[in-house]
């Protein structure tokens, strides 16, 4: 390799660190205000001024829900139009407009589902963020399969810690996992076919490498909507222990990948 390729492969590597951990701050600024949220809106005292700052939050959680939102929607269009205009996605609108998404969808969920919003949402940005970490800085296929391991190692934990007043959403998000692994794997078969090339409207898209080993994404589909159904079907019981299973396959796939790039 030339002392070109070096630096452009350099500037490459440079930029999609520095892009993971804009990521990685905004989900970490996030998950600060879900524990000041849960600190003092949720587990807030008797006391009178512990009393009077909840009462405070409670506006400000609907208004930062609904500003969120609209702020999403406005750096949304920002972005598409700053992509169309650059030929190429703009990072910088796209992280506010995803960070705007992020605080209304919070905002709303708090709003619905009050402490066990929280408590889902202190598990999931974390989660976010160091998925992000993944797509930058490992192989897409890794992203991949953690992505669908995930999606089931989620409902998993949602059957262990939920309540009846999670029933609906626990059964909602079960259903939609499913039906998204599903596409997921029917894609990674598409993939594998055709040499990790997907073609759509006449375009085609190099996704995956040549050398691609198909069989960690394959299973990770297959576990993921497992454990979806699994949270359908069986109880708490059998949920702890398929957790700690899927946990094992996302640490095995995470040994694997990183001896990959060694």
């Amino acid at each position: 390799m030339d002392k070109k390729k070096k630096a452009a492969l350099s500037k490459q590597e440079d930029i999609a660190l520095t892009r993971a951990m804009l990521w990685f701050a905004a989900a970490m600024v996030l998950e600060f205000l879900l524990l000041l949220v849960n600190k003092y809106y949720i587990g807030f005292t008797t006391d009178s001024a512990s009393i009077a700052l909840a009462q405070v939050l409670h506006v400000v959680i609907r208004v930062v829900a609904v500003l969120g939102l609209a702020f999403g929607v406005a750096a949304a269009i920002w972005c598409r139009r700053a992509s169309v205009k650059s030929g190429e996605l703009a990072f910088g609108p796209m992280l506010l407009s995803v960070s705007a998404f992020a605080l209304g969808i919070s905002g709303v969920l708090i709003v619905a589902l009050y402490a066990a919003a929280v408590d889902l949402l202190c598990v999931v940005v974390p989660a976010l963020a160091v998925l992000v970490l993944v797509y930058y800085l490992y192989q897409k296929e890794f992203f991949l399969s953690a992505l669908c391991s995930g999606v089931g190692l989620l409902g998993l934990w949602l059957v262990r810690r939920g309540s009846a007043r999670m029933d609906l959403v626990i059964t909602l998000y079960a259903v939609v996992g499913i039906v998204l692994l599903a596409v997921a794997l029917v894609l990674t078969l598409c993939l594998k076919k055709n040499g990790g090339v997907l073609t759509v409207k006449g375009k085609a898209r190099a996704l995956f490498g040549k050398q691609t080993n198909y069989l960690p994404v394959i299973l990770s589909c297959v576990f993921g909507l497992l454990a979806l159904a699994a949270c359908l079907v069986l109880g708490n019981t059998a949920a702890f222990y398929l957790l700690f299973g899927l946990l094992a396959w996302l640490l095995l796939l995470l040994v694997y990948y990183t001896v990959k790039l060694m």
